[in-house]
């Protein structure tokens, strides 16, 4: 009963049309002209060659600007060809990616995607893609959660890139502690011996990319990326939602 009550309610008066990223209002339900303007600029913006990251305010730029490495980039050697992203975690898609991981918002996959798509779209340096993975979740975050938001932007990836996915390949373990406010050092001691390969021969001599929401530290994409390494993969592309900055 509730439910034909609310469908006929919905077509008296219907749900005013949103932009999925701010919530305004947006004639076509798509992202609305001024999350288009922010995100178009980020396009403008420089960024570390390797790791994706952007620059924060007073950052120093070695090099040409859309030629340099950060400062971790240059004394760090990582397993990882290279990362990108969407724009920075801030505004709009931090806003976005909570939604989507915490308040449960599955249905947000279906515009970060695209996004990241066009993140893929635009690095004319992933080459030769073989297969996507998402960065896998452990059995009790998956079970407290109820799903692996990396995973379902792989799908929808796998969709929009016609490049094949698999969800069940790499796996955690076991859960380790969070991450969030921890330097360097203690993330990668975190993550030690967390992920595994079921299939190696999935991902023997191809080129994986890797997917997840956010790119922080880089020490999730580089744990798992040398597992995936060790298995026979001949490079791995990390693509996220967002990114960090650096200063």
């Amino acid at each position: 009963m509730y439910s034909v009550w609310n469908d006929f309610l919905n077509l008296i008066f219907p749900a005013r049309p949103f932009c999925p990223l701010c919530g305004e209002h947006s004639p076509d339900k798509n992202v609305c002209g001024r999350c288009r303007s922010t995100l178009d600029s980020y396009l403008l913006e420089h960024r570390c060659r390797k790791c994706g990251r952007f620059p924060g305010k007073g950052a120093v730029l070695a090099g040409s600007p859309f030629e340099h490495l950060c400062f971790e980039c240059r004394k760090h050697k990582w397993p990882f060809a290279l990362a990108r992203a969407v724009g920075p975690y801030e505004g709009i898609l931090k806003d976005s990616i909570h939604r989507y991981k915490y308040a449960r918002r599955r249905v947000l996959a279906l515009t970060l995607a695209p996004l990241m798509a066009e993140a893929y779209r635009a690095e004319p340096l992933y080459t030769e893609i073989g297969l996507i993975l998402p960065v896998p979740l452990s059995g009790e975050k998956l079970r407290d959660r109820g799903f692996n938001q990396a995973a379902l932007l792989a799908k929808e990836l796998s969709v929009l890139l016609q490049i094949p996915a698999d969800v069940r390949t790499l796996v955690k373990k076991f859960e380790t502690p969070p991450q969030a406010g921890l330097p360097r050092a203690a993330r990668e001691s975190n993550l030690k011996d967390a992920f595994d390969m079921i299939k190696a021969e999935k991902v023997n001599g191809k080129n994986i990319l890797l997917i997840d929401d956010v790119f922080t530290t880089g020490s999730t994409l580089s744990a798992v990326a040398s597992v995936i390494r060790l298995a026979g993969a001949k490079h791995v592309f990390g693509l996220t939602a967002a990114t960090g900055r650096y200063f």
